[in-house]
């Protein structure tokens, strides 16, 4: 019976892992798509956690991660022939995401903590990541920080998406706080 069980369940699993193919989808290797269509920011930082306070079970969690996702608005720039968004970002108590098992750190005192660090880091920590075009590249350009990771966002940043063709586009990150 078992071995009855192990062969349906190794059917079931080929069939499940052939399913997610499409066909008739677009040869992307020759694209000349090469756009940025989104730019998204966050602030990441480090707090320490009670759990279960005040109990038998009561356990300090240390260095859990808070991220706030700034509120933002985008506008379309156009500089010196480069393209790109001008993102005016803003925040408030509902930036913060809180993870993980609740703990004695209220999402109010988090947001206190967040606005004493983004008062002395401003711009300079922003995690940020963008939307582009399939099968293309991106990479910094002019000592731009590489995205996905922390970086000085406090000037203005240029990025290259680069089409699968070879073919690329230049464009310019502006980041405006309104905090």
């Amino acid at each position: 019976m078992k071995r009855v069980y192990n062969i349906l369940i190794g059917c079931l699993l080929m069939f499940v892992m052939n399913s997610c193919l499409y066909h008739n989808l677009q040869d992307l290797e020759n694209s000349s798509d090469k756009v940025m269509t989104n730019v998204d920011y966050s602030y990441r930082f480090l707090y320490n956690d009670t759990i279960q306070k005040g109990t038998a079970n009561q356990e300090i969690e240390e260095g859990r991660v808070c991220e706030v996702i700034f509120n933002k608005k985008m506008e379309a720039v156009e500089e010196n022939g480069k393209t790109g968004f001008k993102t005016t970002l803003s925040h408030s108590l509902n930036s913060i995401q809180k993870a993980g098992p609740s703990g004695s750190v209220t999402k109010e005192m988090l947001y206190d903590m967040f606005k004493e660090q983004i008062a002395q880091d401003g711009l300079t920590k922003l995690w940020v990541y963008v939307s582009i075009s399939d099968a293309a590249t991106i990479s910094p350009l002019d000592e731009a920080p590489r995205l996905g990771a922390p970086g000085d966002f406090s000037q203005d940043r240029f990025y290259r998406v680069t089409a699968a063709d070879g073919s690329f586009q230049d464009y310019i990150l502006k980041t405006v706080k309104d905090f």
